[in-house]
Parts: C-alpha cells; structure tokens; sequence
C-alpha cells in the first residue's frame, strides 16, 4: 500500500564529488516497512505548483522501521539535486512509497548485480539485510577512483558473508597505480561488462545457472540486458530497475 511520510532530514554525507547519502527519521507514520529493492518518491515542493515527483531506491536495511537512507547522485541545476543540495538538518521532507519490484527472487542460482553508480542503492539495501545467503557476485562501475564511494563498507560485507565478490570497474582509468596495492584485488579496468568478461570465462559461461540484476540509467539497462540476451540469459532471469 501506497502511504505518504512526513520526515526529517538526521544526515547529510558527502562521499564522493557529487553522491551523497541522505538519512531520514520518520515522523507520521513513525515507521517504514518495505521489500528490499524497493523505491520511494520524493516530494520537491515548487512555489505556485503541485511538487515534483522524484523516485530514489532505498538504500538501508529493511530492519531499520523509524529511519531509512537514500544514496544519491547530485545533478547539476537538476529539479530535484538543487532541492537535496540545500536541505539542512532537521528539515522536513515528504515522501510517498514504499513501491517497485526489484526486489531479490528466492531461487538456487548464482546471483550476478551489474549497476554503476548510485544504482548501488538497492543492492546495498539488500546487503545489509543480511539477504546474501547465495552465490552473489556484483559489478560496480564507476568512471574514475575518485568517483569510488562506501569502499570499506563494500569490503566489510565480503567478511560478513562469504560467498559474496565485488569488483569496481573504472571506465575512465588507464590504469590502476592509484588504488593502494591491497586493494587492488577489487578493481578493474573498463565497463562492467568488460569485468565481467575478465572474471568468468563468457564463452563457457552457463548464463541459465544464474539470476542477474541491472541497476542503472535507462539507457545503460537497456544495453545491458541486451548483451545479456545476446549471450544466452533468460529473459525470466534478468531482473531491473531504470533511473
């Protein structure tokens, strides 16, 4: 069901030049139940006019019922960014949601996340849910290492749990003498797909023994589904969610 929230603004963190993580604290209704994966939409008000609609994916646990976090990209003049951009602490701030179903599927299957950018967001809820019971490796593409945001968080859910891998992929860098050497196990060179392609062996890859995931802007979803198709998933087996 569709509820409106009344919030207030608890946290602002810089983590890169322009992403942000935001932290809300309910105030009517005092709680929040939501699937992870799931999206809410913000209200930006504008003088002599309904709001603007703006929708972002959540990006906390889903055991956190009276405060939730959104992780988001600022975008220059942008509707909405310029909006984020001034709020200060203890603003009020409304919503509506929670919806969407990019949500993860109980199956037996690996599980494959190919996202860039803040479409991180729902993966991260979904990881701090403590949902990564299976195989589940994720691709995150960046442009630059300056650009690389919760790195140690990343880091700290391969202890946590096991079976999980990541890889940040830079697609602007040439190469890799700026990420420390201890580090370097968790990055690669170029798009997600090009990390994909150098951590399985595509040409014998079993793409059917695997759900896959897309997070990102919509034209880069579309391309990535596509490549997927390309080489042999299944339609029911690629799950996404566009922004």
């Amino acid at each position: 069901m569709i509820i409106n929230y009344k919030t207030i603004l608890t946290e602002k963190k810089q983590l890169t030049g322009d992403v942000y993580l935001y932290r809300f604290k309910l105030v009517e209704p005092s709680s929040l139940i939501f699937t992870t994966g799931q999206y809410l939409i913000l209200f930006v008000p504008k003088e002599k006019s309904d709001p603007v609609r703006r929708l972002y994916s959540i990006a906390s646990a889903n055991t956190l019922t009276n405060e939730f976090e959104l992780l988001i990209k600022l975008i220059p003049n942008g509707c909405a960014s310029t909006y984020l951009k001034i709020l200060t602490i203890e603003n009020e701030v409304r919503f509506q949601g929670p919806a969407g179903m990019f949500t993860l599927r109980e199956s037996p299957r690996g599980k494959i996340a190919l996202v860039t950018g803040t479409g991180f967001a729902p993966l991260r809820s979904m990881f701090l849910s403590q949902l990564l019971t299976a195989e589940f490796t994720l691709f995150l593409g960046v442009p630059t290492y300056k650009d690389v945001f919760l790195f140690e968080e990343l880091k700290s859910f391969t202890f946590h749990a096991p079976r999980f891998t990541f890889y940040i992929c830079l697609s602007r860098e040439q190469n890799l003498n700026m990420v420390p050497d201890e580090d370097k196990k968790y990055f690669l060179l170029g798009r997600v797909t090009n990390g994909f392609e150098q951590k399985f062996q595509v040409s014998n890859f079993r793409f059917q023994d695997f759900d896959f995931y897309l997070c990102s802007a919509r034209e880069i979803v579309e391309s990535l589904k596509q490549y997927l198709f390309q080489k042999g998933a299944l339609k029911e087996q690629v799950y996404f969610e566009k922004f």
